[in-house]
């Protein structure tokens, strides 16, 4: 009798026990809308499964990216992977880079982001959306992001991406970097063969090209991509200027300039006139795409390009089976007429900005999912793949596999083909890029390249925009609208030869009464406290 008394009692404990637990759970399920949506429980203590996964339930995210060439595999393996390590579906949204910023600002002003979306380092209407409330304030949720908390605090270029003292995207950042440039690139063979010495100013460069256009009348002797812009930005600052706001060293010791109101941005202008009025420019440079230069290139149809000079590498690749000989080269950066020899290096974060959207239901999983691709694991995984199929470890180093390196090696441009057919990597959804895979699968040339890349060689790195407050968001955004589209509207008409240079003059001044010198204020007042902030 006493025993069945005493089992009872147990029974009714273990009942009482089951209850409160229950009505627990009960409680911390209801409190999704409370204290932890507003991202004030520390991270990890968000309650990650037995199984390991980073996340207690499967979700799915929507990611608008920059599309690539060759394009992007949306179901690609690494993608899956992911999932099985961190209960996140990963449904890629690639879009040309082309149409990319007037598709971004459509979603913004149509408040129809997706959940997660890549915006362009620099970019005005991201510093408008961000100060207008549209992406999630990633400082408010740093207690799910020790990474980025971490990084933030060793990397003070982070904190330019910010809007008002707060983050508003997770940094696309270089844990790794093959050190790469916006440069010069020639078929050197071609110079041997014709016995032209190798041009070390832009001169030199114009009467080359000119004697390869003799030598080889049926070839283009100088591409490009993206038109006048993408020139203007890369050569325009070899020749002493930029395109619209850019930061020059060699003005005041460093400022920021708006390039075409200044009187050297005319010597580009005139230079990229002078090439296209003879013929040397391609004639489809205001409308041809990457994929439209690269076949140009690839092909033997073009001679000259100015842009990434990692591009000659699958170039080579490609032209060798049909000329042993040929070979795109790295010149040194060319002295232009003020007696500047400089060129502009990639820097070593990119800095482009992965957003959330404000509106997303769940914004400590997404907080935790991104933070989770700067960690030790997310970074391997998003960079090299799956271990035992795609990479081995070989003394605690990632080594991408024989098999992969084999699969990909008669492919136009391996590294980027592999890229895009695991899932890894810059060109597809990564937000701590190692690049030892492409030293790895590209040609000793690029890795020689890289060492020429230096300071000491006359490279310039990259430097990102400063911070803004809300009044000089807003003035940029009527300012620059107002400025940029002059610019747009009246630059290739110069190449062409459609407006004459004599009018360069009044189109420069129109373009500081448009607000240009404003536009210069506002950065460099910017810069200068942000400096003062960030010794």
């Amino acid at each position: 009798m006493q025993s069945n008394k005493l089992q009872s009692k147990k029974k009714i404990m273990l009942m009482s026990c089951l209850c409160i637990t229950l009505l627990g759970a009960a409680a911390c399920s209801s409190n999704q809308g409370g204290k932890q949506a507003n991202g004030n429980t520390p991270a990890g203590t968000g309650g990650e499964k037995a199984g390991g996964k980073l996340l207690a339930e499967p979700i799915t995210f929507k990611v608008m990216t920059v599309d690539s060439s060759p394009q992007i595999v949306k179901d690609a393996p690494v993608f899956k992977h992911i999932f099985d390590k961190t209960n996140v579906k990963i449904e890629l949204e690639p879009v040309p880079s082309a149409n990319y910023d007037q598709k971004a600002q459509t979603l913004i002003a149509t408040n129809n982001l997706p959940d997660i979306t890549r915006i362009p380092n620099g970019k005005p209407y991201f510093n408008e959306a961000a100060k207008n409330g549209m992406f999630l304030p990633i400082s408010d949720y740093l207690d799910y992001a020790p990474n980025i908390k971490r990084l933030m605090k060793e990397n003070k270029e982070i904190g330019k991406g910010e809007v008002n003292g707060k983050l508003y995207g997770f940094p696309l950042l270089g844990q790794w970097k093959l050190q790469l440039a916006q440069a010069p690139m020639i078929r050197m063979d071609l110079l041997k063969e014709q016995n032209l010495e190798v041009p070390k100013t832009f001169d030199d460069l114009y009467k080359v090209l000119k004697k390869l256009k003799e030598a080889y009348p049926d070839k283009i002797p100088f591409t490009n991509r993206e038109g006048a812009a993408n020139l203007l930005t890369s050569m325009g600052f070899g020749m002493g200027s930029g395109f619209k706001i850019y930061y020059d060293p060699n003005v005041e010791g460093g400022k920021y300039v708006y390039g075409p109101s200044r009187p050297e941005f005319k010597a580009p202008l005139e230079y990229l006139n002078k090439l296209y009025k003879e013929k040397l420019l391609d004639p489809d440079y205001a409308v041809n795409t990457v994929d439209n230069m690269k076949e140009k290139l690839s092909s033997g149809r073009a001679l000259f390009y100015y842009d990434n000079n990692s591009f000659g590498d699958q170039f080579n690749a490609s032209l060798k089976p049909v000329s042993p000989k040929a070979q795109f080269e790295l010149l040194l950066p060319l002295k232009n007429d003020l007696g500047q020899t400089r060129n502009i290096m990639y820097k070593k974060d990119w800095l482009h900005h992965f957003t959330i959207n404000a509106k997303i239901k769940n914004p400590q999983a997404a907080v935790k999912f991104l933070d989770w691709m700067y960690s030790d694991e997310g970074t391997l995984i998003t960079n090299y793949g799956i271990e035992g199929e795609h990479f081995k470890l070989e003394g605690g180093k990632p080594v991408i596999m024989d098999s992969i390196m084999k699969q990909f090696a008669n492919a136009k441009d391996p590294f980027r083909n592999m890229q895009n057919a695991l899932g890894i990597g810059f060109q597809t959804f990564t937000l701590n890029v190692d690049e030892h895979p492409m030293a790895t699968m590209s040609s000793p040339d690029l890795v020689r390249w890289s060492e020429m890349i230096t300071t000491k060689n006359g490279y310039v790195s990259e430097v990102a925009p400063p911070p803004f407050t809300d009044s000089e968001i807003d003035k940029l955004k009527t300012i620059l609208s107002k400025v940029d589209t002059i610019v747009n509207q009246e630059i290739d008409k110069f190449v062409m030869g459609a407006r004459p240079m004599s009018e360069f003059d009044s189109f420069a001044q129109k373009l500081k009464d448009s607000g240009a010198s404003e536009i210069e204020k506002i950065y460099n007042e910017a810069n200068d406290r942000y400096k003062k902030s960030n010794p």
